[in-house]
């Protein structure tokens, strides 16, 4: 799978993840049952520890490809000298 089909794939997982700690949010309102309460707090931290490590794998894979690309831009400006584009001025004299 490559890079970009990978983090879209990680995102929806995120996304799905958020929506569910959202729902337990919702439950949790209603629900005064101590017992039931303890456990829509236990599986709500769960989502919320699932959606923050795949968020920590976007973020290791995001300074993954901007290193890589990075690289190709150093790399490829230390074989290449940039050209002079610096502005061209004319002296004439007066007289």
């Amino acid at each position: 799978m490559d890079k970009k089909r990978t983090l879209k794939t990680l995102d929806q997982l995120i996304q799905l993840e958020t929506k569910a700690v959202r729902t337990y949010d919702q439950a949790l309102e209603t629900v005064t049952d101590s017992v039931i309460r303890a456990q829509l707090e236990d599986l709500k931290a769960r989502h919320a520890d699932h959606a923050e490590q795949l968020s920590s794998e976007v973020l290791k894979m995001a300074n993954e490809m901007i290193a890589k690309h990075w690289d190709a831009i150093t790399s490829a400006a230390l074989r290449e000298p940039l050209p002079d584009c610096g502005p061209k001025i004319r002296i004439v004299a007066n007289g």
